[in-house]
């Protein structure tokens, strides 16, 4: 298992039936799959990437593929094959009809669902070498803000109303970034987990008074300006402080979560006060009091 979702809903599907269990209301089998299900030579492939908004589930995979699922539908409502001729690592919702997806060849694709078409509304890609990203999260508030991370390790900023290219890189993990999540309630917070074994906790906030924290070995980076030509032309009011170019906040405070370094941090989610993370090291971590 490489990915999990909580999905909620109010009716009786999906709900846990007793303290400690779990079952299972929905499936659909062979969704992702290199050979055909027809195929005396069938090959499934990984399902690499789920998003859910209720009712809709989104999945990629390996395949290349995109899958649209309704929860009360025994099969897809939508499937676009071969939407990708690379793997597909991720995908999130950018709107209700939209979806934002990234591959192995360092390209962010965004999909619209109310387009009869094959292809994609938008790509964007890093430039250079093609370096694989891994996962892809969208800002809470202002939907055109997006943040990737990659093979390298590397974090990256979109603005996928302008160009074609990130808005900024910042020099991050030493190996591949798994997962990135916008802080649900709190965006200027940002948290990433890598191979390399660590969690951090970036802080971009305007307002950076000297705070009390229980993390450890805090640290900083150098935010690298990847500036589109007309970034100025943004209202400022609108800016997010991920978008911006002044000088004086070309810093941006990082604090390692974890107390020493560890095997592979897979896997993280965030709500409220809280953070958990899984790893390679069969361990479970969570934080109670990440704004303390």
């Amino acid at each position: 298992m490489v990915g999990f979702q909580l999905y909620k809903e109010h009716t009786q599907r999906g709900r846990i039936p007793c303290p400690g269990t779990l079952s299972v209301s929905q499936q659909w089998t062979a969704a992702h799959y290199h050979t055909g299900p027809g195929s005396p030579s069938y090959s499934g492939a990984p399902c690499t990437g789920v998003v859910c908004d209720n009712p809709e589930i989104v999945t990629v995979g390996e395949d290349g593929r995109i899958n649209l699922f309704r929860v009360d539908h025994k099969e897809a409502v939508r499937t676009i094959d071969n939407a990708d001729s690379s793997t597909l690592h991720a995908v999130t919702f950018l709107r209700t009809p939209e979806i934002l997806t990234v591959n192995s060849i360092g390209q962010l694709k965004i999909w619209d669902f109310r387009q009869q078409g094959n292809e994609p509304s938008q790509i964007l890609s890093l430039t250079g070498d093609r370096v694989p990203l891994h996962c892809v999260d969208r800002h809470p508030n202002q939907q055109h803000v997006v943040a990737t991370g990659g093979q390298d390790g590397m974090l990256s900023i979109w603005d996928v109303r302008q160009g074609t290219m990130p808005v900024s890189l910042l020099k991050a993990h030493e190996a591949e970034m798994w997962e990135v999540h916008f802080h649900p309630s709190n965006p200027d917070h940002l948290f990433t987990c890598s191979e390399d074994g660590s969690l951090w906790h970036w802080d971009a906030s305007t307002d950076t008074p000297e705070k009390s924290s229980l993390f450890h070995q805090g640290r900083t980076s150098t935010f690298l300006s990847h500036s589109i030509s007309n970034q100025a032309n943004v209202h400022h009011s609108l800016t997010s402080s991920w978008l911006s170019t002044d000088p004086a906040k070309d810093r941006i405070e990082i604090t390692s979560l974890l107390p020493s370094r560890t095997l592979s941090v897979n896997s993280l989610d965030v709500l409220g006060p809280c953070l958990v993370c899984g790893t390679d090291a069969e361990a479970i971590y969570v934080t109670r009091q990440l704004f303390s």
